[in-house]
């Protein structure tokens, strides 16, 4: 969890599942912006956390704080995810890594991917009965969260060293509410 000092440029764009175009500075609409960075929506531990994630969205949101996640290119895994899965919170594509770069989250997994960590994660989300979608291209993407404030600063950061390393959500809310 690292403390960061740089702005997001607010002509980043990302997409809606749908592929409607969303310059970045219109996302922060309350005080901060807590954004998943997804591996891609049918990674099973994101999922999992994506799920948490959404489900602490309304009393997040009495603080002025919102939420969404932010993945690769699979729009027909987003849609899958919002309107199969049931979840309400914004879910935007970052096809060629804009967002992800801007938040200095670029930097792929290699041989992380080998970690037996994962492997772990992975059974964890199956016993939750959550099942994997199709593997896409952005598979080696590492998972993260930021916090964004009004401004597109980043003011707090965590990077995933593994799949599925996402900090305790608990520990997310309390670095958002301590803003």
């Amino acid at each position: 969890m690292t403390p960061t000092v740089f702005t997001v440029p607010a002509d980043v764009t990302l997409a809606t599942p749908e592929g409607a175009p969303v310059a970045v500075a219109g996302l922060v609409t309350g005080r901060l912006l807590v954004v998943q960075l997804v591996r891609y929506f049918g990674c099973l531990p994101c999922q999992d956390w994506l799920i948490q994630l959404d489900r602490a969205a309304p009393a997040l949101s009495g603080h002025g704080i919102s939420v969404a996640a932010v993945g690769g290119s699979a729009d027909y895994q987003a849609r899958w995810f919002r309107d199969e899965r049931g979840v309400t919170m914004p879910l935007y594509l970052d096809a060629d890594h804009q967002f992800r770069n801007a938040v200095s989250a670029g930097e792929r997994l290699g041989l992380k991917l080998l970690n037996p960590r994962g492997a772990a994660a992975y059974a964890r989300s199956l016993r939750k009965g959550l099942r994997p979608q199709k593997i896409t291209r952005d598979t080696v993407q590492a998972p993260g969260v930021v916090i964004l404030d009004r401004y597109l600063n980043v003011c707090w950061q965590y990077r995933g060293q593994q799949i599925g390393d996402y900090p305790a959500l608990q520990d997310v809310e309390r670095a958002a509410l301590q803003r």
